[in-house]
């Protein structure tokens, strides 16, 4: 939506500057968080969070065509990670990556695809996140404003947690022994062809669809930025092309380290993750707890807002006014009932007297309005 309606943002500077900075900060929030996750759905759930955050990113430095290719690169590789923790929760029936564990030789096909998309979402050279992902990390250096160098430098951090956080779910997942139970390994399998056949080609995009938007500087044209050229435009950086090259190999560098402590984390040095929780055991504890996002949004509105329905629109509104209504109607009319029953005592000077002074009523009523 806010690369459709770029032609409004261009003339807010502030709006720009708002939509960059909550994207980077969004970005690094949600890759920290996944780091320290053990929940296969929540970890890749964090991840399209960080990758959101790019794509404002590139939407707040002007590069939205870099945004929009972003989400078409990561349409693909994330719903292949989404199914294949679908296809691996469904061979161990649990989302806990601690639990699993040496599931490469019994799902080949599941390993292979998700390595596929764990090394797009990851950037790696060659596979369809790369291009698109390196478009954006480069429009934010070279925008030249102070702002843009602060989110680069967010999302140079994130080029190492991207693939740290991915690796280290494939890893736990797919590497070393299974660590669930011998009745859940006794059931370990493939699944049918109906789930890994989606992932075939969906693995296949994870590559190739980036292709579309190799930059100039690689040899490619740019496709895709050129074919939104015409709605979105394109935006004019001033920096070189050895400048250029320079980024696209930190980042590069970045990844393929996020790679390989990964792989030292939870392959080689298994201890070492468990040392380092606990002697940074309140950092842990932040990102295990996701910023305690949770409990603030719980104690500023779920809180107020069950206490205010419980209180006011059920304990006074519903209570007092609603139901005060519906009985008070019934009470009224047997209130009058009860006063006109008092009229009708069965004499008939009574009613005689009732007449005489109704009579009188109207007598006097018509000689007013005359």
């Amino acid at each position: 939506m806010v690369a459709e309606r770029n032609a409004i943002y261009i003339h807010s500077s502030a709006a720009v500057i708002v939509v960059e900075v909550v994207g980077a900060v969004t970005t690094l929030f949600a890759a920290t968080i996944a780091c320290v996750q053990n929940d296969i759905k929540r970890i890749i759930a964090y991840s399209t969070l960080s990758h959101l955050g790019m794509m404002f990113v590139a939407c707040g430095v002007g590069a939205y065509a870099a945004g929009v290719f972003h989400l078409y690169t990561h349409a693909f590789f994330k719903a292949l990670l989404f199914l294949c923790a679908g296809s691996v929760i469904h061979a161990v029936h649990s989302n806990d990556i601690q639990g699993m564990g040496g599931l490469k030789k019994y799902m080949p096909i599941t390993y292979i695809t998700m390595f596929i998309a764990a090394l797009s979402a990851g950037a790696v050279p060659g596979f369809a996140g790369f291009f698109s992902k390196d478009e954006i990390v480069w429009s934010a250096f070279a925008s030249g404003s102070s702002v843009g160098k602060f989110v680069w430098v967010l999302l140079t951090a994130v080029a190492f947690f991207t693939p740290f956080y991915t690796f280290r779910m494939i890893f736990l997942t797919f590497h070393r022994k299974f660590r669930g139970t011998h009745e859940q390994e006794h059931h370990l399998h493939e699944s049918p062809n109906v789930m890994t056949i989606p992932l075939m080609i969906l693995a296949a995009g994870a590559v190739a669809v980036g292709w579309v938007g190799i930059p100039p500087i690689l040899g490619g044209g740019a496709h895709f930025a050129e074919f939104l050229k015409p709605v979105v435009g394109h935006p004019e950086f001033h920096a070189t092309h050895a400048q250029e090259l320079r980024v696209m190999g930190l980042s590069t560098t970045l990844a393929l380290s996020g790679i390989v402590v990964a792989g030292v984390f939870y392959i080689m040095k298994t201890d070492i993750p468990v040392r380092l929780a606990k002697n940074f055991s309140v950092i842990y504890r932040i990102l295990f707890n996701k910023y305690y996002v949770d409990e603030l949004y719980s104690f500023i509105i779920v809180r107020p807002t069950l206490w205010t329905a419980k209180n006011i629109l059920v304990g006074f509104t519903d209570a007092k006014i609603i139901e005060g209504i519906v009985n008070g109607v019934p009470r009224l009319i047997g209130k009058f009932g009860g006063t006109l029953r008092k009229v009708q005592t069965g004499l008939v000077h009574h009613y005689a007297i009732i007449m005489a002074a109704g009579a009188f009523f109207i007598i006097a009523l018509a000689m007013l309005l005359r």
